[in-house]
């Protein structure tokens, strides 16, 4: 037994140094042969189905070429030729002929012209199937087109290195990546992600499901699992690849286990194409070739990866620094108040007080900021004394004090409108999720709030009873997961400049924009989400007692799209003593405040709400 358990691990000791030590022709014949039996399989099923081009298809090209047509008609006329079925048919046993000879021959000049084949191809074709293309086509493609190159400047070893070196990279990035987008989605931290999965149709498998419905427990330890072993790809380059082996092995075990339980089959192979060139890429840098001599790495293109990834480390630090500091700088117009909780409120007035007129405080929506009533403030005149502030952790308004969810925010609020004007009258305007936190804090029946405006506003029951609120509120969670810690990388210099930001004002829009790509607003907005969804689970969808006049605004966009919506806010202006309701024609969520159009439509029904207001208090007096 004990001679048998030597074999062993000399046998296995022997396949690590193999893998570790895998020389440059090697790896490079490995990472082309087993991306062109990928590019095989994926034409052989394209021939194999020809109900995929026809009428009713998913790939018929007289649906799909309607895509292209309505984006450039230049690319259509290119894409045409070879799109129609005898041509992509000819194209595809093309392929078939050139990853055979891939696969087959050992003359090299042979290869290189399948390599290059496969890749051309590769490219015409993927705009002609539009659906049914997947990670693992675009694997494959990287994976050939590098052994493509590799080939074409062989006689330079450092063109190979390099070529090894892109693939090896690609395949530490791609499970890195997607292990960290596993780490940021709830589904996978909750641990129902993979019995999400099992139980689809596409990808699913009634045993396996069946399997972790029953024991929740070993679905949320598969799925942890997964983030861990993908997260963990970068150890490959530990003590220069020790582990190396080991992380290759577990991933066609991985992949292979994706294979036989999802139908992932081309991934296998697609996925197995990159670990040769890992396996060189983390290796000792001086190795055996396999005829004698010692061949040397060279390790060109990780030290340029390495450098332009400093520099754009650098440059992404920069850029968040200078978003920070027009964030922190503000309208420079702001006063602070310290709340009872502990936290300090920025706010600005953003008019003379009237009087006659009460006092109108904006609050803001999710994942937004006082610049949103920039229009609205305006467009209501300069008679009306108006009042626009940032909750906690938006704009100047810092994250600081207890927090105990929106009851924080109701009281925060409350605590602005004593300060400003604690004999009253004060109406409270509130867009969106603003337009619940205001209803909230006129329920607690303070005397200097005589009115609430709600613009377009939530309601506790919308997850629950709208199908559009509920879908919205799962990519909403994505999003937040996703932009939070991405932002605090300094990545919101990536993000494309929003078509609100520009619809604005023009004074404001610089530090909107710097606002937008902080990582402050939307840490704020992961924070306020969630408390939404707690609050909203823990009222049942019930309104707060309304105890004063109310005006309720619907973008006429909100009411055709989701006509439960606006059954909700109808619902919510029959519950006040008395109430305006108006849809405000052609704008939507956004554009009701960011278009100067809109916002003057909604600033003069809020306007036409308070001049009700102030006959009521007259009449009364």
């Amino acid at each position: 037994m004990a001679l048998v358990g030597s074999q062993l691990r000399e046998r296995v000791g022997s396949i690590y140094n193999k893998m570790r030590t895998v020389p440059r022709h090697r790896a490079l014949t490995l990472t082309e042969r087993l991306s062109a039996f990928t590019h095989l399989l994926s034409s052989l099923e394209y021939l194999s189905q020809p109900q995929d081009r026809r009428w009713g298809g998913l790939n018929n090209w007289n649906e799909t070429r309607k895509t292209f047509n309505a984006r450039s008609r230049t690319l259509t006329r290119l894409v045409d030729p070879w799109s129609t079925p005898r041509a992509s048919t000819a194209v595809h046993g093309l392929r078939v002929a050139a990853a055979t000879a891939v696969l087959l021959s050992n003359r090299r000049d042979v290869r290189a012209a399948g390599d290059l084949t496969l890749t051309a191809t590769s490219v015409l074709l993927y705009p002609r199937h539009l659906h049914g293309t997947d990670g693992s086509d675009q694997v494959a493609f990287i994976a050939q087109t590098s052994a493509a190159i590799a080939r074409l400047g062989e006689h330079r070893p450092a063109i190979v290195d390099a070529a090894l070196w892109f693939s090896g990279l690609q395949a530490v990035l791609s499970y890195t990546v997607s292990g960290w987008v596993k780490v940021a989605s709830p589904s996978w931290g909750e641990g129902r992600a993979l019995d999400g999965v099992m139980r689809t149709y596409t990808y699913g498998d009634p045993a396996v499901w069946r399997l972790l419905r029953r024991s929740p427990r070993l679905s949320a330890l598969a799925g942890h699992g997964v983030r861990a072993f993908e997260c963990a790809a970068p150890v490959v380059f530990w003590r220069r690849g020790a582990l190396a082996p080991a992380f290759a092995a577990a991933s066609l075990l991985f992949h292979l286990a994706n294979a036989r339980v999802m139908g992932l089959n081309r991934f296998l192979w697609a996925f197995a194409a990159l670990q040769p060139a890992l396996l060189y890429a983390t290796g000792p840098r001086e190795r055996p070739d396999g005829t004698g001599q010692i061949e040397r790495r060279d390790d060109t293109l990780p030290r340029v990866v390495a450098g332009l990834s400093i520099a754009t480390a650098a440059a992404l630090t920069t850029a968040r620094a200078r978003w920070a500091r027009i964030v922190a700088r503000g309208h420079g117009a702001e006063r602070f108040l310290r709340t009872r909780r502990g936290t300090t409120l920025a706010y600005r007035h953003m008019g003379p007080s009237h009087p006659r007129r009460p006092l109108v405080v904006f609050e803001h929506g999710l994942v937004a900021s006082s610049v949103h009533w920039e229009w609205v403030a305006q467009h209501l005149g300069d008679d009306v004394g108006t009042v626009v502030y940032d909750r906690a952790g938006y704009g100047r308004s810092p994250l600081g004090g207890a927090w105990n969810g929106l009851d924080s925010a109701v009281e925060d609020l409350c605590d602005l409108v004593d300060h400003l004007s604690p004999e009253g009258p004060v109406v409270l305007v509130g867009h969106s999720l603003g337009g619940y936190l205001a209803l909230r804090a006129a329920a607690r029946g303070k005397e200097n709030v005589c009115g609430v405006a709600l613009v377009d506003t939530s309601h506790p029951g919308e997850l629950d009873r709208s199908v559009g609120q509920s879908r919205s509120a799962e990519n909403l969670t994505r999003t937040l997961q996703a932009f939070a810690p991405s932002l605090r990388l300094g990545l919101g210099v990536l993000l494309k400049r929003p078509s609100w930001v520009d619809r604005l004002p023009q004074p404001v829009r610089r530090l909107a924009l710097a606002q937008y790509r902080d990582p402050g607003m939307w840490q704020a907005g992961v924070r306020e989400w969630a408390a939404v969804r707690e609050d909203f689970a823990r009222s049942e969808g019930k309104l707060p007692t309304i105890r004063v006049p109310l005006s309720v605004l619907t973008a006429e966009h909100t009411a055709v799209a989701d006509p439960v919506q606006q059954e909700l806010h109808d619902e919510i202006a029959a519950a006040a003593p008395w109430s305006h309701r108006h849809v405000l024609a052609n704008t939507d969520h956004d554009r009701i405040l960011t278009d100067t159009d809109a916002a003057r439509q909604a600033a003069d029904r809020i306007r036409s709400f308070l001049d009700e207001l102030v006959d009521q208090r007259e009449k009364t007096s």
